[in-house]
């Protein structure tokens, strides 16, 4: 404290001991409180664990000569969190190359001129400026301070100068360009306002799909990088990889051509996790400018799952599933990649590419938005449209407000959401919605005949059957919202809507929609109507064995047709429905002809994967527990009967689990002599770091950033094979071993064309 004044010094404190993370916190905080303000600039604080996951990745790909002496720009600096994670490493190599524990004034300061910052939020990008002299102060002790100020040294103008509050939009791109543009850029889409970086697109002639705020920031950004300069944005998930509309599907294409992607780490799983308030999932994509001449080229695609590193440890982890190689061809050649290896394992994309070549729903069923601007029939055609909008009480109110009247509304059974039954519906019971009065009549044809109706969001739960994707056959008049997608079917194939309806209740068809649509498994739990016209929904004659599909469909139909009958009776409890579905689960499989092992496919999907996926924060889903030896023993025994054809002459496999330890578990495969009976054993005095040891050369290398590589390997030792694995119940699901069979088939088939074995090779 001065004597004189009374005024308390900062200087005895020391600012290393000031996290900087806390002042990003505080301002947004502060903007929370302005919550329409930053729902409209698609604000959202960037959390400390991201912001190192994007500046580690980045720096990561930097040659020494941009980390010594390059240019950083962060167009939406925001609180300056992605500037001060920045320019902490810049310090951290300034010391590496100098030897020197401590830098000089001069280099601090000759540092922090190489970071640059934009921002609209003028508050922002003052506590950006105040978070940057908090990180220069940290490099600077207390004595030395006092030195600085003793010689009149005054902190660097930053404000206005290196970070100004200025639009992104508004800078020529033909100034002096960067090495690395870095950042979270706005995410808002909002309609009906001008927003200066659409108004860019629109000018350059780019597209912005969506209105979505960040396209303009990747476009833009490119134009201000040097030749071998890199970006890294943090990107919504689902408007950059996840989209299946047309127009997002051609922006997602131009950005391959006229960008070289190097990393894609999709996010989407941890939705709920990494922003407070923002419940859009998350991208990080690193990508420069295109090497003249460049065609086409690969790119690392990383799928980190939500597990309990990332809620107790703020570690994201990667399994040898999470990451896989792509080409950008795949990209143009299919809008679904990006989705599709989300969550798919090898095996599992074989069943999807099998049921994706049959019929789908769309070959049949026409949409009624295009038949009415057509001004075609709806006569005698499957048709699919949606229920009524309800008018707000602010339209009802307002006299100038658009609203229609609808007498089919006004006088027919209104079935609300909650009164949703599978797999039949009826009118009984129901009254009439309070009014006319709507804001859009839907398809009013749709309101009676027979039809099968289909809410749009995926019913979750530990009830009745568990995750569904609903459907109910009906014929009686009955109205509803548009929260239900209805199909209108013509009075000659009456059959045919109730096997549809039975088909779009299976676990089945849960598991291709989970795989197949751009939404569920990404973002929201819900498949919209153009992605259920995309569900396969073949006939019998098309199924590689049509009798057995035409007695599973004749099945279904009685199955729906029995409950149709009994519908003015509701079920009495929820086992009568869920013994309904199983049933109906059963005869999808036949329908398509599964076999066993595609069947487990599903249903560990359905039961494991699917309740776990974007896991709240608080929650522990039962897939993230450990293994049980249960778990592991069936794990080997359908590890081992996926691989028993390989051998011949009545060869056989023993399996041991030799180690285990809380993280890992390594499971020996033994080649026997003569046939045997399944052979399981688990040593209880194993020591796993005894036997890591022997294989610590495999281990796979560190990712950079907060990521951490899972040991997921195998090891040939004499007629041995050990499977080192993480002990998590998803890597000893019995999918897993079919994975892992597949897998192990291909190391045996290349070893044997090497000469080494004489197996054969069954892949």
């Amino acid at each position: 404290m001065h004597r004189r004044t009374g005024q308390y010094r900062l200087w005895r404190y020391h600012f290393k001991y000031i996290p900087i993370e806390l002042i990003s916190a505080v301002h947004d905080r502060f903007l929370g409180e302005r919550g329409p303000e930053r729902r409209t600039r698609g604000a959202y604080y960037t959390p400390m664990f991201l912001a190192d996951a994007v500046v580690s990745h980045v720096w990561d790909r930097l040659p020494p000569p941009t980390r010594d002496s390059g240019c950083f720009l962060d167009p939406a600096c925001g609180s300056g969190i992605f500037l001060v994670r920045l320019f902490q490493r810049l310090c951290e190599r300034r010391r590496e190359t100098s030897g020197d524990r401590t830098i000089r004034w001069d280099d601090l300061v000759a540092v922090l001129s190489r970071l640059q910052g934009r921002d609209l939020d003028g508050g922002a990008v003052r506590v950006a400026v105040f978070s940057l002299y908090v990180a220069l102060l940290e490099e600077v002790t207390p004595p030395d301070i006092r030195k600085l100020m003793q010689r009149g040294e005054v902190l660097p103008a930053l404000h206005g100068e290196t970070l100004r509050n200025a639009d992104f939009f508004a800078d020529a791109a033909g100034g002096s360009p960067v090495d690395v543009v870095v950042g979270n850029p706005p995410w808002s889409s909002r309609r009906g306002e001008r927003l200066s970086s659409l108004e860019w697109c629109r000018a350059e002639g780019l597209p912005a799909p969506g209105r979505e705020q960040a396209w303009p920031f990747v476009w833009k950004s490119l134009r201000h990088l040097r030749e071998d300069g890199v970006v890294a944005f943090l990107l919504p998930a689902m408007g950059f990889l996840h989209n299946h509309a047309g127009h997002a599907v051609e922006a997602r294409k131009r950005l391959m051509r006229e960008a070289r992607v190097f990393t894609v780490v999709n996010f989407a799983d941890m939705r709920f996790q990494l922003f407070d308030g923002a419940v859009r999932p998350a991208a990080l994509v690193l990508f420069g400018r295109p090497p003249a001449g460049r065609v086409h080229y690969r790119f690392d695609y990383l799928t980190p799952k939500a597990d309990l590193n990332l809620k107790s440890r703020r570690l994201v982890t990667i399994g040898s599933a999470d990451r896989c190689r792509l080409d950008s061809r795949m990209v143009d050649a299919d809008p679904a990649v990006f989705k599709k290896r989300l969550w798919l394992s090898e095996p599992e994309a074989r069943l999807f590419n099998y049921l994706a070549q049959f019929s789908r729903l769309r070959d049949l069923v026409v949409e009624f938005g295009n038949l009415s601007r057509r001004k075609e029939s709806t006569r005698n055609r499957w048709v699919i449209g949606q229920g009524f909008q309800p008018a707000s009480a602010e339209r009802l109110l307002d006299a100038h407000r658009d609203r229609v009247y609808s007498s089919v509304v006004a006088t027919a059974p209104y079935l609300p959401i909650e009164e949703f039954r599978v797999p039949a519906l009826t009118c009984e019971g129901l009254r009439p919605w309070k009014d006319g009065a709507v804001r859009r009549k839907g398809f009013e044809r749709g309101f009676k005949g027979p039809r099968v109706l289909v809410p749009r969001g995926i019913a979750a739960g530990a009830g009745a059957g568990g995750h569904r994707l609903r459907a109910a056959y009906v014929e009686d008049p009955l109205t509803f919202e548009d929260i239900i997608q209805y199909i209108v079917v013509p009075s000659r194939d009456e059959r045919r809507g109730m096997l549809l309806a039975a088909l779009l209740n299976s676990r089945l068809t849960l598991w291709f929609a989970f795989h197949g649509t751009s939404s569920f498994g990404s973002e929201r739990p819900k498949v919209k109507q153009k992605e259920l016209l995309r569900l396969p929904f073949p006939v019998p004659d098309d199924m590689p064995e049509p009798k057995r599909s035409r007695a599973a469909a004749e099945a279904l139909v009685a199955v729906v047709e029995e409950q149709v009958r009994s519908t003015g009776q509701s079920f009495e409890c929820p086992s009568s429905e869920r013994d309904v579905l199983e049933e109906i689960d059963g005869l999808a499989y036949e329908f398509f002809c599964l076999s066993n092992e595609e069947r487990i496919l599903v249903q560990d999907t359905v039961e494991q994967v699917i309740p776990a996926i974007q896991p709240h924060r608080g929650g522990s889903p039962a897939i993230w527990s450990a293994a049980t030896a249960s778990d592991r023993r069936e794990y080997a025994r359908t590890l081992v009967a996926n691989l028993a054809d390989w051998f011949e002459g009545g060869g056989s496999i023993g399996t041991r689990l030799v180690a285990r330890n809380d993280d890992l578990a390594i499971l020996r495969l033994s080649l026997q002599d003569g046939p045997a009976a399944f052979d399981y054993a688990e040593d209880d005095d194993g020591s796993v770091a005894a036997a890591l040891s022997r294989l610590a050369e495999h281990v796979q290398q560190p990712i950079p950033g907060n990521f951490q590589s899972m040991p997921d390997f195998r090891v040939f030792i004499d007629r041995d094979l050990f499977l080192v694995k993480p002990t998590g119940k998803r890597f000893w699901l019995p999918s897993a071993a079919l994975a892992d069979a597949k897998t192990i088939v291909v190391d045996l088939h290349m070893w044997s064309n090497s000469g080494n074995s004489d197996h054969k090779d069954r892949s």
